[in-house]
């Protein structure tokens, strides 16, 4: 499976859009209901009365976020002819989700709201030195909708949520067919597996990457099912690295050592995301510490911090202690995780904000000497690079009581919210061990936190 949606470009294609346009302006004067639509949605009824190639041009312009065709046009030629389309992050949610989604962000788009304002001019371009969000239409917060989830339009969106609802449904289907080659697997029954095709085997191996093969049944770190079953399995499927990327996902420790034992490659970009990004998110070090050992994709500075490769990350340093271009490669984005989490604002080129993101993730995985490397470096410790998360925000979840006490030595404030839960250290720690508050770990972070909030 690819994990680019099949109707997107791999690159920006001027050619493509002239099509676009020309298919447009066919379908609308054939009549057909949904180019209508498209078309009524940025020309009204001006369109009733003519409608030229060129008004068709103008529509496609619109939707994209420009003011015009020639704007547009100059955008995609200006753009690198290698340049990749983004890759939404999310499956199975429904259409009239996003749009409301839309609707709310279209409430605070006429509000005026500061952040509303800075979404609006970081991904539509005809509003890119707005000064106020107020006379913002309804298509300006859909687009901002689909861009914030890695599509150029929100026809783009749309039509991959509704291919996408389609595939979950025939993979749910699947599931259901294979209840009891399931519970043979996690059974050890190998006689009844050798009768698997491939393609149910890779839907197998696909599931044992999730907390649960079957309902009630939870899978942990280990392995989850005899490892004589899980080789049957192995050994008739075709595809190891889509397992791989959930596996990491779930923290499902001792899956992700056989699969990349078994040729699973840790640098394949399944839906988006690799299975060292899916982990370093999830707060799996265990799994992060796994991967690096089979090589660390992508190769930048923030994943360099998450994995503890100190010599990496110096390296990523001039002598004159400037940041080295490649460093920045890749960024990190928790929207890639399709969890549902917003996406980032769209990165700076700021070294301040490249360190800083490297540094809250060094946070996260308790990265006690690339943290410590990074203060002594000049990094503050309550840099927010992004969600507005500090890193005490980051290491709280995981329990990295040793960086939690150096970053409050070092003066990071507990009191700070971040933009995403709107919550303080102390809230922080109330929701990540709300399960076990009697936990000697959660009582030894809250005494620390509390000792320097006051």
């Amino acid at each position: 499976m690819s994990d680019r949606h099949f109707e997107l470009l791999v690159q920006l294609n001027l050619e493509y859009y002239r099509k676009q346009a020309k298919h447009l302006h066919h379908a609308y004067t054939a009549g057909d209901t949904a180019a209508e639509a498209r078309v009524a949605d940025v020309l009204s009824d001006r369109a009733a009365e003519r409608f030229l190639l060129s008004d068709a041009q103008f529509v496609l312009a619109q939707e994209h976020g420009f003011r015009t065709w020639a704007e547009f046009r100059s955008h995609v030629e200006s753009r690198s002819a290698t340049e990749e389309r983004p890759v939404s992050r999310l499956m199975g949610i429904r259409p009239d989700i996003y749009a409301s989604m839309a609707d709310t962000l279209l409430v605070e788009l006429h509000r005026d709201d500061p952040r509303a304002l800075r979404r609006l001019r970081a991904y539509v371009p005809r509003h890119a030195t707005a000064t106020s969000a107020a006379t913002a239409e309804p298509r300006d917060a859909r687009l901002i909708i689909a861009r914030e989830l890695g599509f150029p339009t929100w026809q783009d969106l749309v039509s991959f949520t509704e291919k996408s609802r389609r595939e979950l449904d025939v993979r749910r289907k699947r599931r259901r067919q294979l209840h009891r080659e399931a519970e043979a697997l996690l059974g050890g029954d190998t006689d009844r597996l050798a009768a698997l095709n491939a393609e149910q085997a890779d839907t197998l191996l696909h599931m044992l990457a999730g907390s649960e093969m079957i309902p009630g049944v939870r899978l942990g770190k280990g392995l989850g099912a005899p490892r004589a079953a899980v080789d049957v399995v192995l050994g008739k499927a075709t595809d190891l690295d889509l397992p791989l990327t959930r596996a990491a996902r779930f923290n499902r420790v001792e899956y992700v050592r056989l699969l990349l034992d078994a040729g699973a490659d840790p640098g394949v970009r399944r839906w988006g995301i690799t299975p060292l990004e899916n982990a370093i998110y999830h707060d799996n070090t265990k799994v992060v510490d796994l991967l690096a050992e089979h090589g660390i994709v992508p190769r930048a500075l923030w994943t360099y911090a998450a994995c503890g490769r100190l010599d990496l990350v110096r390296a990523c340093f001039g002598a004159d202690g400037s940041l080295r271009p490649d460093a920045a490669s890749a960024r990190p984005d928790l929207a890639d995780t399709g969890a549902g989490f917003p996406s980032r604002m769209p990165p700076t080129d700021d070294p301040e904000e490249i360190v800083g993101e490297a540094f809250v993730h060094a946070c996260q995985h308790g990265r006690l000497e690339v943290v410590r490397w990074f203060l002594d470096h000049g990094v503050h410790p309550d840099v927010a690079p992004y969600l507005g998360r500090t890193g005490l925000h980051w290491a709280i979840p995981g329990g990295r009581l040793e960086v939690i006490r150096l970053l409050l030595e070092r003066g990071a404030d507990p009191s700070i919210r971040d933009d995403l839960l709107q919550t303080d250290a102390d809230g922080w720690l109330r929701i990540a061990f709300a399960a076990r508050p009697s936990d000697p770990v959660t009582q030894r972070l809250h005494d620390l936190i509390e000792s320097r909030s006051h």
